[in-house]
């Protein structure tokens, strides 16, 4: 688990320190942009908890009907609590922005890159989930190989998207990264 949150923290601070190379606007407008990650997360984080403590007794009493009922139900939930994430930011996120920052070129610079907030809990609701169906089953070697997978292919998107795309393959990087930490987990 230690060396998965590494790698977890690593990818957001790379992910600061690039964008901070495109300038201070930039930096702020990403910075401002990422407490909508950070919303989402503790919501999403809330169904991965259920996963893991309802998933975890699953396994514990080797009742493998209960586990697949735990990971339906939180990740219905999951799914769709993901989806009103998602609807609030591409309704109101201009709005959003305007309550965190009342610098005009943050504002404008991060209502620029919103379209990519506002998708990133559809993407990001997988990983949430199985990092507790995971923890929950106390596979944390499994969680830790998915977390190397996934933080090498998102320094490859990284190198490939940002010098084509600049800011916006930064954010495409990211969400390329939270699929392969979703996809990743859920192939095991």
């Amino acid at each position: 688990i230690f060396i998965r949150t590494i790698c977890l923290v690593g990818a957001f601070a790379y992910f600061t320190a690039r964008g901070a190379a495109f300038g201070d606007v930039v930096l702020a407008a990403n910075a401002v942009l990422m407490n909508f990650q950070l919303f989402s997360a503790h919501a999403l984080d809330g169904f991965a908890h259920a996963a893991e403590a309802l998933g975890g007794s699953a396994v514990g009493a080797r009742n493998r009907t209960a586990f697949r009922e735990a990971v339906r139900v939180a990740g219905f939930w999951a799914v769709l609590v993901s989806i009103c994430f998602a609807g609030v930011y591409f309704t109101v996120g201009g709005m959003i922005v305007d309550l965190l920052t009342g610098i005009d070129e943050v504002r404008s610079m991060a209502r620029e890159y919103l379209p990519w907030v506002s998708a990133m809990p559809l993407v990001a609701v997988f990983p949430f989930l199985f990092d507790g169906v995971f923890l929950g089953a106390t596979r944390g070697r499994t969680m830790r190989n998915a977390m190397i997978a996934s933080v090498a292919i998102y320094a490859v998107a990284c190198a490939a998207l940002v010098p084509l795309w600049g800011n916006h393959g930064l954010w495409v990087a990211l969400a390329i990264f939270m699929g392969a930490r979703g996809l990743t987990l859920a192939l095991r």
